[in-house]
């Protein structure tokens, strides 16, 4: 177990301070971390990272609180309850990360989080049924069989648990080299090449859905994740000069895993050479052209709203700080 950072929760873990967080408490840090908890527990009606109410106690925590911890206030019993119990819907939040998987909530992942949230909702056993026709998607970051980020994942899965990806995946090897064919093995459509490997029906979606629910792995992802987002923040460090806060650096990452690194650069550099120079300008302009390049392949639909709610979200919300990153 890691410290949150957030002393109402650690405090009350370690019995300094016995108070507990109730229906009306003004602490909506500690109270977040609450309603991200009972999230994962399968809660499903609670307020997410972005909904402004995110961290007041009303009604719905507490019915959500009692359903699982049978009282109407956290104290130290309820929080450990909620930390031990394992978690059917677990989401990649600073209170899980830190409490159940004892990771320190690091300012990678910090911004790692919201770019999760808008792929996932933060769900580590995501998947997406080729919906984009990219066939499967799985994870946090929705690691995508079509271009090759799948086989990632599971390499890493492999590499750092392997009793768990052999007994989670049986045929594990015959799964990693089914993804390592051109495509990932599917076709332009998404659709698999290989009956044995429709990873979007039955037990192989069964077996995502197990993985992202084990807490091993779900480490792995995180590690992985993050690992990806380091190589991402070195490679527009050298050219995107003009970024440097969280809030700017978050949204360069976010962009750069939507539009590929190759994508993020182009970005960048189109409108920096369109006379954008603060960072604030160089946001709008970039949320623009990001915009812009989704509709001309996607239309108006989902996609494209999808890329205006999120890009608005890391140059808007008051979430992000104006502070420089330091990964």
């Amino acid at each position: 177990m890691a410290l949150t950072g957030i002393p109402r929760i650690d405090r009350l873990l370690d019995g300094s301070n016995p108070a507990p967080i109730a229906a009306g408490d003004p602490d909506r840090a500690a109270v977040g971390v609450i309603q991200d908890l009972l999230t994962g527990h399968g809660c499903r009606n609670l307020p997410g990272l972005t909904d402004p109410n995110l961290g007041v106690f009303g009604k719905r925590t507490t019915q959500a609180l009692r359903s699982i911890c049978g009282r109407d206030a956290v104290d130290q019993a309820a929080l450990r309850t909620l930390v031990d119990k394992d978690a059917v819907t677990p989401i990649a939040s600073r209170g899980y990360i830190a409490l159940v998987l004892g990771m320190e909530f690091s300012p990678m992942l910090r911004v790692l989080s919201f770019t999760s949230h808008f792929e996932t909702r933060r769900f580590f056993s995501k998947c997406n049924r080729n919906t984009d026709k990219q066939g499967l998607s799985f994870g946090l970051i929705q690691w995508a069989q079509k271009p090759g980020r799948l086989r990632e994942i599971l390499e890493a899965f492999r590499a750092e648990q392997p009793a768990k990806f052999a007994s989670i995946f049986v045929d594990g090897g015959g799964l990693i080299a089914h993804v390592s064919k051109p495509k990932g093995g599917v076709n332009d459509a998404g659709s698999t090449l290989d009956p044995d490997f429709d990873l979007i029906q039955g037990l192989w979606l069964a077996r995502f859905e197990q993985a992202g629910r084990d807490r091993d792995l779900e480490r792995v992802q995180l590690n992985c994740a993050a690992t990806a987002f380091l190589r991402s923040y070195k490679a527009l460090r050298a050219y995107a000069t003009g970024v440097t806060s969280e809030r700017g650096v978050a949204f360069m990452l976010d962009l750069v895993n939507q539009h590929g690194d190759g994508g993020g650069r182009s970005i960048y550099r189109k409108v920096a050479a369109g006379g954008a120079a603060s960072e604030p300008d160089l946001l709008k302009a970039m949320q623009e052209e990001s915009v812009a390049r989704i509709r001309r392949q996607y239309g108006e639909g989902n996609e494209t709203i999808g890329a205006i709610e999120r890009r608005g979200f890391f140059r808007t919300a008051p979430l992000l700080l104006d502070n420089p990153f330091e990964p």
